[in-house]
């Protein structure tokens, strides 16, 4: 921050001359919220910069918006960093925007994009604040796609895929753990199933996602035979028994990825045990069985 306040200082005499045409009334105040700005005082430095930014001749400087920006940043940073809704963040993002359209040049430009991409950063931090603390999955979704629409203001070209991995994975292997051990949360379910669907349709090999979405499949098919334990009707017993297979295969496939990948994966390994003598396939649990013995993985 103490080089950008330096650019400024050094900037403000040229934007003097600018404005001199109009006197200097403008251009005192300028100053007066370049100074209160280094003299640590942004609440006000934001009175005067907001009366620059209205003046109609110095409202047409990239550099009012610029600076209006990082002033309103230093109270966003006071109070507002946390938060999913934040008023003077919303003010940081317009003033920027209004900066680019008045075509700042490359060294305000730059710092623009230093500030844009601070406040996407603080916004994923709230997006993983929210889904590991509070598990709202709505709201954090909603924080990282604020935190994507901002990086794209600074770059426009920007890949998201590295990211959405990292992301999507997260929540699908928190909300996964959560079916895992409740099957009848359904909102975990669907969540963890979109989640991981997200992440393989960018990387078909990621093993969390596989192992994660597999065995899901495999429970949800464990769920469908306790129904048939406690009396499923006659008539439902065939529609109920085609489905667990289906879940069972989608899962093995699955599954089976994460084993291609490393044959002493024992989570994958053991799993794999349950799937096939699901299936009743005899010779392939049998083989199993026999790799989670060589991996001292016990099994009924």
């Amino acid at each position: 921050m103490s080089k950008l306040r330096n650019i400024f200082k050094n900037l403000f005499l040229s934007l003097l001359l600018v404005w001199t045409v109009s006197g200097f009334a403008q251009a005192d105040r300028f100053n007066r919220a370049v100074r209160l700005y280094e003299g640590k005082t942004p609440d006000l430095a934001k009175l005067a910069i907001d009366s620059v930014i209205l003046n109609p001749e110095t409202g047409k400087n990239f550099m009012s918006w610029s600076y209006r920006a990082f002033i309103y940043f230093e109270l966003y940073k006071r109070a507002d960093k946390t938060k999913l809704n934040s008023p003077l963040r919303d003010t940081i993002v317009s003033s920027i925007k209004t900066s680019y359209a008045l075509k700042p040049d490359p060294e305000f430009k730059s710092n623009n994009n230093k500030l844009i991409n601070s406040l996407s950063a603080a916004y994923y931090n709230i997006a993983k604040t929210l889904l590991q603390d509070s598990l709202n999955d709505k709201r954090s979704q909603y924080a990282y796609n604020k935190s994507k629409e901002l990086s794209l203001i600074a770059k426009p070209d920007s890949n998201f895929n590295i990211r959405d991995v990292e992301y999507y994975n997260s929540m699908g292997s928190l909300f996964a753990d959560i079916f895992n051990k409740d099957n009848n949360n359904l909102k975990a379910q669907d969540v963890a199933k979109v989640s991981l669907l997200k992440v393989l349709e960018i990387q078909p090999d990621n093993s969390s996602a596989n192992m994660n979405l597999g065995i899901m499949y495999y429970n949800q098919a464990v769920n469908l035979s306790k129904s048939l334990d406690y009396g499923a009707d006659i008539s439902q017993i065939d529609v109920i028994q085609e489905s667990m297979i289906k879940l069972a295969k989608q899962s093995e496939q699955l599954i089976n990825k994460v084993f291609k990948q490393n044959n002493k994966n024992a989570k994958a390994v053991e799993a794999l045990y349950f799937i096939y003598r699901m299936l009743n396939e005899n010779t392939k649990t049998e083989q199993f069985k026999e790799k989670c013995k060589e991996l001292k993985i016990a099994v009924d």
